[in-house]
Protein backbone atom coordinates (compact mmCIF):
# COMPACT_ATOMS: atom_id res chain seq x y z
CA UNK A 1 0.00 0.00 0.00
CA UNK A 2 2.98 2.30 0.57
CA UNK A 3 3.62 2.52 -3.20
CA UNK A 4 0.18 4.06 -3.76
CA UNK A 5 0.28 7.87 -3.91
CA UNK A 6 -1.09 9.51 -0.79
CA UNK A 7 -3.58 11.56 -2.78
CA UNK A 8 -4.95 8.36 -4.32
CA UNK A 9 -5.48 6.85 -0.91
CA UNK A 10 -7.19 10.00 0.30
CA UNK A 11 -9.42 10.13 -2.77
CA UNK A 12 -10.48 6.49 -2.40
CA UNK A 13 -11.28 7.21 1.25
CA UNK A 14 -13.44 10.09 0.04
CA UNK A 15 -15.19 7.74 -2.44
CA UNK A 16 -16.01 5.31 0.34
CA UNK A 17 -17.25 8.04 2.66
CA UNK A 18 -19.60 9.43 0.00
CA UNK A 19 -20.86 6.00 -1.06
CA UNK A 20 -21.76 5.31 2.56
CA UNK A 21 -23.34 8.73 3.13
CA UNK A 22 -25.22 9.23 -0.13
CA UNK A 23 -26.12 5.72 -1.25
CA UNK A 24 -26.36 3.90 2.07
CA UNK A 25 -23.41 1.53 1.78
CA UNK A 26 -21.64 0.33 4.91
CA UNK A 27 -17.99 0.06 3.86
CA UNK A 28 -15.70 -0.33 6.90
CA UNK A 29 -12.11 0.84 7.42
CA UNK A 30 -10.92 -2.67 6.56
CA UNK A 31 -12.99 -2.52 3.36
CA UNK A 32 -11.26 0.77 2.55
CA UNK A 33 -7.84 -0.87 3.01
CA UNK A 34 -8.96 -3.69 0.73
CA UNK A 35 -10.09 -1.29 -2.01
CA UNK A 36 -6.86 0.71 -1.80
CA UNK A 37 -4.80 -2.48 -2.15
CA UNK A 38 -6.91 -4.17 -4.84
CA UNK A 39 -8.06 -1.22 -6.93
CA UNK A 40 -5.57 1.65 -6.57
CA UNK A 41 -6.71 3.14 -9.89
CA UNK A 42 -9.91 4.21 -8.14
CA UNK A 43 -7.76 7.06 -6.88
CA UNK A 44 -7.67 8.49 -10.39
CA UNK A 45 -11.46 8.92 -10.50
CA UNK A 46 -13.45 11.88 -9.26
CA UNK A 47 -15.71 11.05 -6.33
CA UNK A 48 -18.80 12.38 -8.10
CA UNK A 49 -18.11 10.08 -11.05
CA UNK A 50 -17.71 7.07 -8.75
CA UNK A 51 -20.96 7.78 -6.91
CA UNK A 52 -22.82 8.27 -10.20
CA UNK A 53 -21.44 5.01 -11.62
CA UNK A 54 -22.30 2.97 -8.54
CA UNK A 55 -25.80 4.46 -8.35
CA UNK A 56 -26.30 3.57 -12.00
CA UNK A 57 -25.02 0.04 -11.36
CA UNK A 58 -27.55 -0.36 -8.55
CA UNK A 59 -30.36 0.59 -10.92
CA UNK A 60 -29.04 -1.59 -13.72
CA UNK A 61 -28.68 -4.71 -11.59
CA UNK A 62 -31.71 -3.87 -9.42
CA UNK A 63 -29.76 -4.51 -6.25
CA UNK A 64 -29.81 -3.05 -2.77
CA UNK A 65 -26.59 -1.77 -1.25
CA UNK A 66 -26.46 -4.83 0.98
CA UNK A 67 -26.34 -7.16 -2.04
CA UNK A 68 -24.16 -4.97 -4.25
CA UNK A 69 -21.48 -4.26 -1.63
CA UNK A 70 -20.04 -7.84 -1.47
CA UNK A 71 -19.93 -7.86 -5.27
CA UNK A 72 -18.00 -4.57 -5.40
CA UNK A 73 -15.53 -5.76 -2.79
CA UNK A 74 -14.86 -8.91 -4.84
CA UNK A 75 -14.53 -7.10 -8.17
CA UNK A 76 -13.78 -3.47 -7.22
CA UNK A 77 -13.02 -2.50 -10.81
CA UNK A 78 -16.80 -2.22 -11.30
CA UNK A 79 -16.84 0.78 -8.97
CA UNK A 80 -15.21 2.89 -11.67
CA UNK A 81 -17.03 1.41 -14.68
CA UNK A 82 -19.95 3.08 -16.39
CA UNK A 83 -23.29 1.24 -16.17
CA UNK A 84 -23.55 1.38 -19.98
CA UNK A 85 -20.31 -0.56 -20.47
CA UNK A 86 -21.37 -3.13 -17.88
CA UNK A 87 -24.75 -3.56 -19.56
CA UNK A 88 -23.13 -4.07 -22.96
CA UNK A 89 -20.66 -6.62 -21.59
CA UNK A 90 -23.27 -8.65 -19.70
CA UNK A 91 -25.81 -8.46 -22.54
CA UNK A 92 -23.31 -9.72 -25.11
CA UNK A 93 -22.11 -12.52 -22.81
CA UNK A 94 -25.66 -13.63 -22.07
CA UNK A 95 -26.44 -13.69 -25.79
CA UNK A 96 -23.37 -15.81 -26.56
CA UNK A 97 -24.43 -18.32 -23.91
CA UNK A 98 -28.08 -18.30 -24.97
CA UNK A 99 -29.19 -17.13 -21.53
CA UNK A 100 -31.76 -14.55 -20.46
CA UNK A 101 -30.00 -11.40 -19.26
CA UNK A 102 -31.42 -11.66 -15.75
CA UNK A 103 -30.34 -15.33 -15.44
CA UNK A 104 -26.80 -14.37 -16.40
CA UNK A 105 -26.80 -11.59 -13.82
CA UNK A 106 -27.87 -14.03 -11.10
CA UNK A 107 -24.95 -16.31 -11.94
CA UNK A 108 -22.54 -13.37 -11.93
CA UNK A 109 -23.74 -12.21 -8.52
CA UNK A 110 -23.39 -15.74 -7.16
CA UNK A 111 -19.89 -16.03 -8.65
CA UNK A 112 -18.51 -12.47 -8.81
CA UNK A 113 -15.04 -13.59 -9.85
CA UNK A 114 -16.33 -14.37 -13.36
CA UNK A 115 -17.82 -10.88 -13.75
CA UNK A 116 -14.82 -9.70 -15.77
CA UNK A 117 -15.40 -12.23 -18.55
CA UNK A 118 -15.56 -10.34 -21.85
CA UNK A 119 -17.55 -11.26 -24.96
CA UNK A 120 -14.31 -11.95 -26.83
CA UNK A 121 -13.14 -14.18 -23.99
CA UNK A 122 -16.44 -16.07 -23.88
CA UNK A 123 -16.34 -16.60 -27.64
CA UNK A 124 -12.77 -17.90 -27.47
CA UNK A 125 -13.75 -20.27 -24.65
CA UNK A 126 -16.66 -21.68 -26.67
CA UNK A 127 -14.51 -22.15 -29.76
CA UNK A 128 -11.70 -23.75 -27.76
CA UNK A 129 -13.93 -26.30 -26.02
CA UNK A 130 -15.75 -27.18 -29.23
CA UNK A 131 -12.44 -27.67 -31.04
CA UNK A 132 -10.60 -29.58 -28.32
CA UNK A 133 -13.51 -31.92 -27.56
CA UNK A 134 -14.71 -32.30 -31.16
CA UNK A 135 -18.23 -31.31 -30.20
CA UNK A 136 -20.77 -28.89 -31.59
CA UNK A 137 -20.80 -25.29 -30.49
CA UNK A 138 -24.14 -25.70 -28.69
CA UNK A 139 -22.71 -28.61 -26.68
CA UNK A 140 -19.75 -26.47 -25.59
CA UNK A 141 -22.14 -23.69 -24.56
CA UNK A 142 -24.22 -26.18 -22.55
CA UNK A 143 -21.11 -27.25 -20.65
CA UNK A 144 -20.23 -23.65 -19.80
CA UNK A 145 -23.76 -22.97 -18.63
CA UNK A 146 -23.65 -26.12 -16.51
CA UNK A 147 -20.45 -24.92 -14.82
CA UNK A 148 -20.38 -21.16 -15.24
CA UNK A 149 -17.08 -20.88 -13.35
CA UNK A 150 -15.39 -22.04 -16.56
CA UNK A 151 -15.70 -18.39 -17.60
CA UNK A 152 -12.94 -17.69 -15.13
CA UNK A 153 -10.57 -20.22 -16.69
CA UNK A 154 -8.06 -19.53 -19.41
CA UNK A 155 -8.97 -21.32 -22.68
CA UNK A 156 -5.30 -22.22 -23.09
CA UNK A 157 -5.21 -23.82 -19.64
CA UNK A 158 -8.40 -25.77 -20.31
CA UNK A 159 -7.04 -27.03 -23.63
CA UNK A 160 -3.86 -28.19 -21.90
CA UNK A 161 -5.82 -29.89 -19.11
CA UNK A 162 -8.02 -31.70 -21.62
CA UNK A 163 -5.11 -33.10 -23.61
CA UNK A 164 -3.10 -34.10 -20.54
CA UNK A 165 -6.09 -35.75 -18.81
CA UNK A 166 -6.84 -37.89 -21.86
CA UNK A 167 -3.20 -38.99 -21.97
CA UNK A 168 -2.64 -39.59 -18.24
CA UNK A 169 -5.97 -41.33 -17.62
CA UNK A 170 -5.70 -43.39 -20.83
CA UNK A 171 -9.11 -42.32 -22.07
CA UNK A 172 -10.54 -42.24 -25.54
CA UNK A 173 -11.91 -38.85 -26.56
CA UNK A 174 -15.60 -39.97 -26.60
CA UNK A 175 -15.23 -41.36 -23.07
CA UNK A 176 -13.59 -38.17 -21.81
CA UNK A 177 -16.28 -36.04 -23.45
CA UNK A 178 -19.01 -38.08 -21.78
CA UNK A 179 -17.32 -37.56 -18.41
CA UNK A 180 -16.87 -33.80 -18.69
CA UNK A 181 -20.33 -33.25 -20.12
CA UNK A 182 -21.64 -34.55 -16.81
CA UNK A 183 -19.00 -32.77 -14.71
CA UNK A 184 -17.59 -29.84 -16.73
CA UNK A 185 -15.61 -28.56 -13.74
CA UNK A 186 -13.15 -31.43 -14.24
CA UNK A 187 -11.72 -29.63 -17.26
CA UNK A 188 -10.41 -26.96 -14.89
CA UNK A 189 -8.68 -29.57 -12.73
CA UNK A 190 -5.03 -30.35 -13.58
CA UNK A 191 -4.61 -33.87 -14.95
CA UNK A 192 -2.08 -34.95 -12.26
CA UNK A 193 -4.68 -34.06 -9.62
CA UNK A 194 -7.28 -36.23 -11.37
CA UNK A 195 -4.79 -39.09 -11.64
CA UNK A 196 -4.03 -38.83 -7.92
CA UNK A 197 -7.74 -38.99 -7.13
CA UNK A 198 -8.18 -42.11 -9.28
CA UNK A 199 -5.26 -43.74 -7.46
CA UNK A 200 -6.71 -42.78 -4.07
CA UNK A 201 -10.10 -44.20 -5.05
CA UNK A 202 -8.45 -47.43 -6.18
CA UNK A 203 -6.60 -47.71 -2.88
CA UNK A 204 -9.72 -46.97 -0.86
CA UNK A 205 -11.72 -49.67 -2.63
CA UNK A 206 -8.80 -52.07 -2.91
CA UNK A 207 -8.98 -52.31 -6.67
CA UNK A 208 -6.82 -51.44 -9.66
CA UNK A 209 -6.60 -47.90 -11.05
CA UNK A 210 -8.16 -49.09 -14.33
CA UNK A 211 -11.13 -50.58 -12.47
CA UNK A 212 -11.40 -47.43 -10.36
CA UNK A 213 -11.51 -45.31 -13.51
CA UNK A 214 -14.23 -47.54 -14.95
CA UNK A 215 -16.29 -47.01 -11.80
CA UNK A 216 -15.64 -43.28 -11.71
CA UNK A 217 -16.75 -42.90 -15.30
CA UNK A 218 -20.26 -43.74 -14.06
CA UNK A 219 -20.13 -41.03 -11.38
CA UNK A 220 -17.56 -38.45 -12.56
CA UNK A 221 -18.73 -35.97 -9.95
CA UNK A 222 -16.67 -37.99 -7.46
CA UNK A 223 -13.52 -36.78 -9.22
CA UNK A 224 -14.47 -33.27 -8.13
CA UNK A 225 -14.43 -34.39 -4.48
CA UNK A 226 -11.43 -34.90 -2.25
CA UNK A 227 -10.54 -38.53 -1.41
CA UNK A 228 -10.75 -37.59 2.27
CA UNK A 229 -14.36 -36.48 1.83
CA UNK A 230 -15.26 -39.74 0.08
CA UNK A 231 -13.52 -41.73 2.81
CA UNK A 232 -15.36 -39.77 5.49
CA UNK A 233 -18.70 -40.28 3.71
CA UNK A 234 -18.11 -44.03 3.55
CA UNK A 235 -17.29 -44.33 7.21
CA UNK A 236 -20.16 -42.13 8.37
CA UNK A 237 -22.76 -43.67 6.04
CA UNK A 238 -21.91 -47.28 6.86
CA UNK A 239 -22.19 -46.41 10.57
CA UNK A 240 -25.45 -44.48 10.16
CA UNK A 241 -27.08 -47.30 8.18
CA UNK A 242 -25.57 -50.06 10.35
CA UNK A 243 -23.94 -51.66 7.32
CA UNK A 244 -20.49 -53.24 7.38
CA UNK A 245 -17.96 -50.95 5.71
CA UNK A 246 -16.89 -53.63 3.23
CA UNK A 247 -20.56 -54.23 2.32
CA UNK A 248 -21.13 -50.50 1.85
CA UNK A 249 -18.09 -50.29 -0.41
CA UNK A 250 -19.47 -53.11 -2.56
CA UNK A 251 -22.75 -51.23 -2.81
CA UNK A 252 -20.87 -48.12 -3.92
CA UNK A 253 -19.06 -50.06 -6.63
CA UNK A 254 -22.51 -51.00 -7.97
CA UNK A 255 -23.83 -47.43 -7.65
CA UNK A 256 -20.81 -45.11 -7.35
CA UNK A 257 -22.93 -42.02 -6.86
CA UNK A 258 -23.65 -43.16 -3.31
CA UNK A 259 -20.10 -42.19 -2.31
CA UNK A 260 -20.99 -38.55 -2.83
CA UNK A 261 -23.88 -38.54 -0.37
CA UNK A 262 -23.63 -37.44 3.24
CA UNK A 263 -24.63 -39.91 5.92
CA UNK A 264 -27.49 -37.75 7.21
CA UNK A 265 -28.96 -37.48 3.71
CA UNK A 266 -28.93 -41.25 3.21
CA UNK A 267 -30.31 -41.87 6.70
CA UNK A 268 -33.13 -39.40 6.03
CA UNK A 269 -33.94 -41.20 2.76
CA UNK A 270 -34.16 -44.56 4.52
CA UNK A 271 -36.31 -43.10 7.31
CA UNK A 272 -38.75 -41.45 4.90
CA UNK A 273 -38.90 -44.58 2.74
CA UNK A 274 -39.63 -46.63 5.84
CA UNK A 275 -42.51 -44.32 6.76
CA UNK A 276 -43.94 -44.15 3.24
CA UNK A 277 -43.84 -47.89 2.60
CA UNK A 278 -44.77 -48.85 6.17
CA UNK A 279 -41.84 -51.15 6.74
CA UNK A 280 -38.96 -51.22 9.24
CA UNK A 281 -35.91 -49.17 8.31
CA UNK A 282 -33.80 -52.30 8.72
CA UNK A 283 -35.83 -53.97 5.98
CA UNK A 284 -35.33 -50.99 3.66
CA UNK A 285 -31.58 -51.24 4.26
CA UNK A 286 -31.65 -54.99 3.63
CA UNK A 287 -33.29 -54.40 0.24
CA UNK A 288 -30.83 -51.58 -0.51
CA UNK A 289 -27.92 -53.93 0.19
CA UNK A 290 -29.10 -56.01 -2.79
CA UNK A 291 -30.32 -53.11 -4.91
CA UNK A 292 -28.42 -49.95 -3.88
CA UNK A 293 -30.07 -47.96 -6.67
CA UNK A 294 -33.13 -47.42 -4.48
CA UNK A 295 -31.10 -45.15 -2.19
CA UNK A 296 -30.64 -42.75 -5.09
CA UNK A 297 -34.38 -42.36 -5.63
CA UNK A 298 -36.25 -39.30 -4.42
CA UNK A 299 -39.04 -39.82 -1.93
CA UNK A 300 -41.31 -37.67 -4.10
CA UNK A 301 -40.59 -39.97 -7.04
CA UNK A 302 -41.36 -43.09 -5.01
CA UNK A 303 -44.58 -41.54 -3.76
CA UNK A 304 -45.66 -40.77 -7.34
CA UNK A 305 -44.78 -44.22 -8.67
CA UNK A 306 -46.10 -46.30 -5.78
CA UNK A 307 -49.76 -46.44 -6.94
CA UNK A 308 -48.66 -47.40 -10.46
CA UNK A 309 -46.30 -50.11 -9.21
CA UNK A 310 -49.03 -51.57 -7.01
CA UNK A 311 -51.53 -51.43 -9.87
CA UNK A 312 -49.13 -53.36 -12.12
CA UNK A 313 -48.60 -55.96 -9.39
CA UNK A 314 -52.32 -56.33 -8.77
CA UNK A 315 -53.09 -56.59 -12.51
CA UNK A 316 -50.63 -59.49 -12.70
CA UNK A 317 -52.25 -61.23 -9.74
CA UNK A 318 -49.80 -60.17 -7.03
CA UNK A 319 -51.75 -58.46 -4.26
CA UNK A 320 -48.80 -56.71 -2.68
CA UNK A 321 -48.81 -54.07 0.01
CA UNK A 322 -46.38 -51.18 -0.41
CA UNK A 323 -43.71 -52.92 1.64
CA UNK A 324 -44.11 -56.12 -0.41
CA UNK A 325 -43.54 -54.16 -3.62
CA UNK A 326 -40.17 -52.88 -2.40
CA UNK A 327 -39.12 -56.31 -1.17
CA UNK A 328 -40.25 -58.25 -4.27
CA UNK A 329 -39.65 -55.80 -7.11
CA UNK A 330 -37.53 -52.89 -5.84
CA UNK A 331 -36.26 -51.90 -9.28
CA UNK A 332 -39.85 -51.16 -10.32
CA UNK A 333 -39.41 -47.78 -8.62
CA UNK A 334 -36.50 -46.91 -10.91
CA UNK A 335 -38.70 -46.82 -14.02
CA UNK A 336 -40.34 -43.66 -15.35
CA UNK A 337 -44.08 -43.16 -14.71
CA UNK A 338 -44.85 -43.30 -18.46
CA UNK A 339 -43.25 -46.73 -18.72
CA UNK A 340 -45.16 -47.94 -15.67
CA UNK A 341 -48.43 -46.71 -17.18
CA UNK A 342 -47.75 -48.48 -20.48
CA UNK A 343 -46.83 -51.73 -18.76
CA UNK A 344 -49.97 -51.45 -16.64
CA UNK A 345 -52.06 -51.38 -19.82
CA UNK A 346 -50.32 -54.53 -21.05
CA UNK A 347 -50.88 -56.24 -17.71
CA UNK A 348 -54.59 -55.40 -17.71
CA UNK A 349 -54.95 -56.75 -21.25
CA UNK A 350 -53.05 -59.94 -20.48
CA UNK A 351 -50.24 -59.03 -22.87
CA UNK A 352 -46.55 -59.58 -22.25
CA UNK A 353 -44.74 -61.43 -19.45
CA UNK A 354 -46.70 -62.20 -16.31
CA UNK A 355 -43.77 -61.53 -13.98
CA UNK A 356 -43.64 -58.00 -12.61
CA UNK A 357 -39.97 -57.36 -13.32
CA UNK A 358 -40.00 -59.22 -16.64
CA UNK A 359 -42.87 -57.03 -17.79
CA UNK A 360 -41.34 -53.78 -16.55
CA UNK A 361 -37.93 -54.59 -18.01
CA UNK A 362 -39.44 -55.55 -21.37
CA UNK A 363 -37.59 -53.48 -23.95
CA UNK A 364 -39.60 -50.72 -25.60
CA UNK A 365 -38.95 -52.23 -29.01
CA UNK A 366 -40.62 -55.45 -27.81
CA UNK A 367 -43.40 -53.65 -25.97
CA UNK A 368 -44.37 -51.46 -28.93
CA UNK A 369 -46.13 -54.23 -30.97
CA UNK A 370 -48.03 -55.30 -27.86
CA UNK A 371 -49.11 -51.74 -27.10
CA UNK A 372 -50.51 -51.42 -30.61
CA UNK A 373 -52.90 -54.22 -29.74
CA UNK A 374 -54.34 -52.16 -26.88
CA UNK A 375 -57.24 -50.05 -28.27
CA UNK A 376 -56.47 -46.97 -26.15
CA UNK A 377 -52.89 -46.72 -27.46
CA UNK A 378 -52.40 -45.24 -30.92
Amino acid sequence: MSSIPVNHRERIACHVKELNRRLGFSFTPSDLDHLIAQAPLLGERATESVVTNVAGLMRLLKLSTGKLQPFLLTVPTFIRRSPASVQTQFTDNAALLGMPWRSYIKKILKNPRIANATPDGVELLIVTLAGELHIERKAAIAMIRRHILLLGSSPETLAFNIREAIALLHLQMPVYVKIVKRSPSLMATPAPTLLAKVSAFAELFETSPSTAMTVLRRAPQLLAMSPDTIRSNIQASSAALSIRTDTWKKMILKKPGLAGYRADTLFATVTKMSTLLKMPASDVIAVAARYPAILLLSIAGIRTKLPLVLDVCHALGFHYAASDALRECPLAFTYAPNRLQERLLLAKCGLGPRSVMNLLSLANVDAAPLLRRVPSIK
